[in-house]
């Protein structure tokens, strides 16, 4: 499980967690720094991140025929891959 640190500590035993578990982490666990949100994606931690990244659009919302609600966003989503 990956979680985020949110301190500027140079000790690991004064790292503090967003999730507040201690440390040391579980076998197994990593973390990433606050500083490093561009990692973001990778925290799996449900008390790091309690609400979900979403990346992209879920395909429930496209649709492939025209007329029909999501398909601007289909044609903007195929455009971007080269697509017309």
């Amino acid at each position: 499980m990956r979680h985020i640190r949110i301190d500027n500590e140079h000790e690991n035993s004064k790292a503090r967690f967003t999730c507040g578990i201690g440390w040391p982490l579980p076998d197994g666990d990593s973390y990433i720094n606050e500083s490093e949100i561009f990692l973001l994606h990778t925290v799996d931690c449900r008390g790091c991140l309690p609400t979900p990244v979403t990346l992209g659009t879920p395909i429930s919302e496209l649709s492939g025929r025209s007329g029909e609600p999501g398909y601007e966003e289909f044609c903007r989503i195929a455009r971007s891959w080269g697509y017309d």
